[in-house]
């Protein structure tokens, strides 16, 4: 096993890393092993070369990822992005050192036909076999089954479920939101107090905005957390929330000047 605390260049960690995963696929070619990983392959080559002094975090946590333990994640982080680190505690309090679902179940999450599967047998509920069948049918099954073979989920006593909170790339997650609005969000109950949905837009300074922001959605999201891990609020259904911010574009000079609100 690789260990983190071992290296003290980040693109000699990431080297060593590409070179085990090339190990352990023998047969692929750097174009398969980077699609694998969802890194485009220049960048993976790159990567694997040293000729990226700073990659983006979420293409070395997917490098780092395949061939290290949880522990040695976690300590991946805090050498080389300690921003990162101490974002996860001011951002989402509580999940700084919550472990990472492995590669295979981030796919589940990410797949249109999977993700609800997943998300019901990750939250505290759980899965049932009996359950399964009644909402995603024998293919559900069959999905549920091999999770389970994998070890991305355990059964006990009948309840399919993962073992304790679990935190995923952000790519995942934009994609889970993706998947929720698309799929999930109902347009006819808009109104009748069952969900909500507003995107509000403006040509505005970054520097002002952005920080304010980010506030005010930490601020929601730790809001949420507190209302879903109420012990009052135990029960059956699976309720989300999803919260996203960004600015349009990346050059102030296009930005639009008009003010639209979409409510």
């Amino acid at each position: 096993m690789l260990d983190a605390n071992q290296f003290a260049d980040l693109p000699d960690f990431l080297e060593s890393c590409v070179n085990k995963i090339k190990k352990s696929y023998p047969r692929f070619s750097s174009l398969q092993l980077s699609k694998k990983l969802g890194i485009p392959n220049s960048t993976f080559d790159r990567i694997a070369k040293k000729e990226v002094k700073n990659p983006s975090f979420n293409y070395a946590l997917k490098i780092v990822q395949e061939v290290s333990t949880e522990e040695n994640i976690q300590m991946f982080i805090k050498n080389f992005y300690p921003k990162m680190y101490e974002n996860f505690e001011s951002v989402y309090p509580g999940n700084k050192d919550v472990p990472f679902v492995v590669p295979e179940a981030e796919a589940y999450f990410q797949d249109p036909s999977t993700y609800e599967l997943l998300i019901m047998a990750t939250s505290s509920e759980g899965l049932t076999r009996e359950r399964t069948l009644e909402e995603f049918g024998r293919r559900g099954l069959g999905i549920l089954d091999k999770l389970i073979t994998n070890g991305i989920l355990k059964e006990n006593n009948g309840k399919v479920s993962i073992e304790g909170p679990i935190n995923a790339k952000q790519d995942t997650v934009k994609q889970v939101l993706q998947n929720l609005i698309k799929f999930n969000y109902d347009l006819d109950s808009f109104g009748d107090n069952k969900n909500w949905l507003s995107v509000q837009y403006e040509s505005v300074n970054t520097e002002v905005v952005i920080p304010q922001l980010r506030d005010i959605c930490i601020e929601a999201n730790q809001k949420i957390r507190e209302v879903m891990n109420n012990p009052e609020s135990k029960g059956r259904d699976v309720v989300w929330a999803g919260i996203a911010m960004d600015s349009l574009v990346k050059h102030s000079d296009l930005l639009i000047n008009n003010k639209k609100v979409l409510q």
